[in-house]
């Protein structure tokens, strides 16, 4: 069965791009939500989505996100505890959907991904094409990437 095509979108990506991400609006504007409270605190969140073929595409469907907890621990972004918390929310929420990437805010501080942003990511989201969002609200910026040939790869271009 073809999945329905949600009618309130960003495309993210440029038109060739593989995979095709596509982020529900209110995904989005949750993302943007969570940012706004961090003034001076790390925020972040789970993504929560469908990895499909769609006419021969590769696509991904983000629909829906989860609050991120952090350890406390300066060492690691994400525990394996918060981790598992994380899961046992999206199956209570989001049961068709599975874990598919990331979102990180950090006021502040410069836009890369460091070692510790990309050791968290290999650890829980080591699949191909995952997806890790970057964001800084005190810019108005944001960068998405995607996991492909073992690193961290960042797209270009939104279309809504």
């Amino acid at each position: 069965m073809e999945n329905k095509f949600p009618k309130n979108v960003r495309q993210i990506g440029n038109v060739s791009d593989t995979p095709k991400i596509y982020v529900e609006d209110y995904v989005d504007t949750f993302l943007n939500q969570i940012c706004d409270k961090a003034d001076k605190e790390q925020a972040g969140a789970f993504l929560v989505g469908k990895k499909e073929v769609t006419e021969g595409q590769e696509c991904l469907y983000i629909f829906g996100a989860i609050c991120m907890e952090f350890s406390g621990d300066e060492n690691e972004i994400i525990s394996q505890e918060n981790f598992e918390k994380a899961e046992q929310e999206k199956k209570e929420y989001f049961e068709d959907g599975t874990m598919i990437g990331w979102m990180l805010c950090r006021p502040g501080v410069r836009m890369v991904i460091d070692t510790k942003i990309f050791n968290t990511h290999e650890k829980y989201f080591s699949e191909k094409n995952t997806i890790f969002i970057l964001k800084d609200n005190a810019e108005v910026e944001e960068q998405y990437y995607c996991y492909k040939y073992k690193e961290l790869m960042q797209i270009g271009g939104h279309y809504v």
